[in-house]
């Protein structure tokens, strides 16, 4: 493999499905594929237990990312994603791996790395003049805070709201992980109350609105199916969603794959001191899925 390609390779990092480059035949693809799977499963019935609604969220979830897996692309970010990447910088890196390969003359080598340096500097120049000329209105201020020196993304210490101080990564993830999720030794398992009758006012038409009212820009959540995914989903089984949206508001029951979540903490602007735990907040994306159900 050629090195470039290896290097490449190992930094590069799948993120979700590029739905909107599926052409009319991998939809059409796509569509027979999950028809193919889904014929041999039922779909739930008005009598169906709280653990079935559990069995058919989960395939439906592993069975819609096979789908995509095997007939969309998939958004791949890596080092060349950057948006000042062009086609000269992407010549000489090539021309630097070339001379690093050959190890015959690292002055030569040496010239060429800085030449990239050179050229990396200079687009990033260019596209920073164009956003700046583009600029409209109140967003001159976010250019503004582009343009200000920020602090350090790190601190060495960590300090909760009663004085605790800690300093490595696991300690600073489990205190913040308690900030976010304080456990409540009220907590008791109790049992469901009696079925009541909102499962009856779940329609098709219901089901639809509340799917496509969200935005398929908004990210998703572990599990990689994004609303417009969701609406693919939709396109090719909406009675298998219907049903399971009746199922899991009769039962109560929130499936487990739906309750997963990829997270992020971020500092609150304009706080003084960011050794302080209260300067944080987590941002928590959850299946779309889901949303659709508790919407």
């Amino acid at each position: 493999m050629d090195a470039d390609r290896q290097e490449e390779g190992d930094n590069e990092r799948e993120v979700w499905w590029n739905l909107a480059a599926m052409t009319e035949e991998d939809a059409e693809a796509a569509e027979k594929l999950w028809t193919e799977l889904a014929k041999e499963r039922a779909h739930l019935d008005a009598e169906c237990t709280a653990d079935e609604v559990e069995q058919e969220a989960t395939w439906c979830q592993e069975v819609t990312g096979n789908v995509l897996d095997a007939t969309a692309k998939k958004i791949r970010i890596c080092t060349r994603s950057k948006r000042w990447w062009n086609a000269d910088i992407k010549k000489t890196k090539k021309a630097v791996g070339r001379k690093k390969r050959r190890r015959l003359n690292w002055e030569e080598a040496a010239r060429a790395k800085a030449e990239l340096q050179k050229s990396i500097r200079q687009s990033k120049r260019k596209m920073w003049r164009e956003y700046l000329q583009n600029l409209r209105g109140a967003e001159a201020w976010r250019a503004a805070r582009y343009a200000n020196p920020r602090a350090g993304t790190t601190v060495e210490v960590l300090t909760d709201r009663e004085g605790k101080q800690v300093n490595t990564s696991l300690e600073k993830e489990e205190m913040l992980m308690h900030e976010s999720f304080p456990p409540n030794d009220d907590d008791q398992y109790y049992e469901l109350p009696p079925a009541g009758s909102a499962n009856t006012r779940v329609t098709e038409q219901a089901v639809e609105r509340a799917l496509f009212s969200k935005s398929v820009k908004k990210a998703p959540g572990p599990d990689k199916l994004s609303f417009g995914a969701i609406q693919l989903l939709w396109k090719w089984d909406k009675e298998r969603m219907v049903r399971l949206t009746k199922a899991a508001i009769r039962t109560g029951r929130h499936p487990a794959v739906w309750k997963w979540a990829s997270g992020e903490v971020i500092r609150k602007p304009g706080k003084d001191d960011y050794t302080q735990l209260k300067a944080y907040c987590s941002i928590l994306l959850l299946s779309c899925r889901g949303k659709v159900v508790e919407k």
